[in-house]
């Protein structure tokens, strides 16, 4: 697993499901976000809510949607507040590292974007 601790995608992954077609790994990266981030606010309700049903839909999703991307980093947090069994101080803690991983994988759409425009001039 190509996975440096600085890195929100683990980029053998990312080439794997794109075929290094960098057009489509900036697509993929960018619904993978806008579906992603209102799930962790849906995450912060359903605990709120001691919701629990609700929790595990949502997390099951991310879960998947972050392996299929290589968005380890952010899976590997879903893991853990999947496993939290009440509200507390933690599960607020995860939620934020959660949005600060989203914004690396921002990051990196906007710096590959960048990549890719200026590779067609």
């Amino acid at each position: 697993m190509n996975q440096q601790s600085n890195s929100a995608i683990d980029l053998e992954q990312l080439n794997r499901i794109s075929e290094g077609d960098i057009e489509f790994e900036i697509e993929i990266l960018q619904v993978y976000v806008e579906d992603t981030l209102p799930r962790i606010a849906e995450i912060r309700k359903a605990i709120a809510n001691s919701d629990r049903a609700q929790l595990l839909i949502e997390t099951h999703h991310i879960k998947g949607a972050s392996s299929n991307v290589g968005a380890i980093q952010v899976l590997d947090l879903v893991n853990k507040i999947e496993k939290l069994e009440q509200d507390s101080e933690q599960s607020l803690e995860i939620i934020a590292d959660m949005l600060k991983k989203m914004q690396a994988v921002e990051l990196f759409i906007t710096e590959k974007s960048s990549i890719f425009e200026s590779s067609k001039l």
